[in-house]
């Protein structure tokens, strides 16, 4: 399982049950050590892909929403980032 915390977890399993359903499988089944930066750039498209749709208000300034979602990208870049 991928490590985040558990708002962050809802928050993703939330943007992949709509964007890319075939990867809630793998965020819950493997092994952190098992992801590629390729996974997580998959990760990082579907949250991205919300954020465009419904993270932005009428000006382009982002949402409460829409901050979090961001948020959530930063955290999933931070996963495959070398320490």
């Amino acid at each position: 399982m991928i490590k985040l915390n558990t708002k962050s977890m809802i928050l993703l399993t939330k943007c992949l049950e709509v964007r890319n359903p075939s990867l809630l499988f793998l965020i819950e089944s493997s092994e952190d050590k098992n992801h590629t930066v390729e996974f997580y750039n998959e990760l990082r498209q579907a949250v991205g892909e919300e954020l465009a749709e419904k993270g932005f208000r009428h000006n382009w300034e982002p949402n409460e929403y829409g901050l979090e979602l961001e948020s959530l990208i930063d955290e999933l870049g931070r996963l495959f980032m070398p320490h």
